[in-house]
C-alpha cells in the first residue's frame, strides 16, 4: 500500500487586482491540518465547474472552457485529478496549478509524479504515461512533484442553495461523507487516514458492482479514474472521466449545481 506523504500547509492564491472582493471565492473556507480535505464556500458571483481527467490536455481544456464563456474572475473550476500522465502537455501542470481559479483533488498518476519528484520512481508509472516526467530534469521533476503535494484528497463545495457536493479521484470509501471526512482528516488515526488516502485515489468498486446505493450527508459527489462512454449516475455518485486523452474519447466538464449542464469535446 502506497504510504501518503505529508502534504504541505495550504499556500494563498494569487491575488487578482482588477476585482480584489472575488478573491474570496477563490480560497478555501478551511482545509484540514494534514491538507486531505479542503472546503469551498458557495461562489455568490458566478458558476462552477468540475472537469474529468485531464491527462496533460490543456489545449483541450482551454478550448472547452472558452466554449462556455468562463469567467476567470467570477467562475470556478474544479477537476477529480489525474492532471498529468498520456497527454501531450502534462508538463504545463505546475502554470495550471498557480491559476487562482483552477482547483483539483489529487489523482494517482498526480501522486505518482509525487513520489517520482520527491522521493523514488514508483513501479508502473512510466507504462502507464509516466515516460514524459523522467525526459525531465532532476530539478523540472522536482517543481512538478512539489506543485502536485499540495493537492488534498478530497474537495467540499457549497453550492448556492446550500447543497453540498463532494469531489474525489476515484471513490468516497466510508458509507457516509461525514465519516470519509473523519477518515482522511486523520480524526480516526494515522492508519486508517493512510488506508482511505490511498483507496480513494484508486478504487473502483462501486462501478464494478454498480451499486446505486447514495453516499449519505452528500448531495452528489463527482469523481473519475473510471473511464466511462458517457457520463454515468451510481446513486449520488457521477462519473465523469469519459476518456479525453483516449482516441476517440472526450473531455467533459459539468455545471456544479443549477442547470448541472455537460460540455464535451
Amino acid at each position: 500500500m502506497v504510504c501518503m506523504p505529508t502534504i504541505p500547509a495550504y499556500r494563498e492564491p494569487i491575488m487578482m487586482p482588477k476585482f480584489p472582493h472575488l478573491s474570496a471565492i477563490h480560497a478555501p473556507v478551511s482545509v484540514s491540518a494534514n491538507g486531505y480535505y479542503a472546503k469551498y464556500g458557495a461562489n455568490i458571483f458566478g458558476r462552477d465547474f468540475v472537469v474529468g481527467d485531464i491527462h496533460g490536455e490543456f489545449s483541450k481544456l482551454s478550448k472547452l472552457l472558452s466554449s462556455v464563456g468562463f469567467d476567470e474572475y467570477a467562475d470556478r473550476l474544479f477537476s477529480v485529478g489525474d492532471l498529468v500522465d498520456r497527454g501531450p502537455e502534462s508538463h504545463q501542470v505546475d502554470d495550471w496549478l498557480k491559476k487562482p481559479w483552477f482547483k483539483s483533488v489529487m489523482g494517482n498518476h498526480d501522486y505518482w509524479c509525487v513520489e517520482g519528484g520527491l522521493d523514488t520512481e514508483p513501479v508502473g508509472h512510466r507504462k502507464y504515461g509516466g515516460e514524459w516526467f523522467y525526459s525531465l530534469t532532476s530539478d523540472e521533476q522536482k517543481s512538478i512533484g512539489l506543485a502536485l503535494h499540495g493537492l488534498p484528497i478530497a474537495i467540499q463545495v457549497e453550492g448556492r442553495n446550500g447543497e453540498k457536493f463532494g469531489i474525489v479521484h476515484a471513490e468516497c470509501t466510508c458509507l457516509s461523507w461525514s465519516r470519509f471526512e473523519e477518515a482522511l482528516t486523520g480524526e480516526l488515526g494515522d492508519s486508517y487516514r493512510n488506508y482511505h488516502a490511498t483507496e480513494a485515489m484508486w478504487r473502483r468498486s462501486r462501478h464494478a458492482n454498480q451499486t446505486t446505493i447514495p453516499v449519505a450527508g452528500i448531495d452528489r459527489i463527482f469523481v473519475g479514474h473510471t473511464k466511462v462512454a458517457a457520463v454515468l449516475d451510481l446513486g449520488n455518485v457521477r462519473y465523469i472521466d469519459t476518456g479525453g486523452v483516449f482516441e476517440n474519447g472526450l473531455l467533459t466538464m459539468v455545471e456544479i449545481g443549477g442547470s448541472e449542464a455537460i460540455h464535451s469535446i
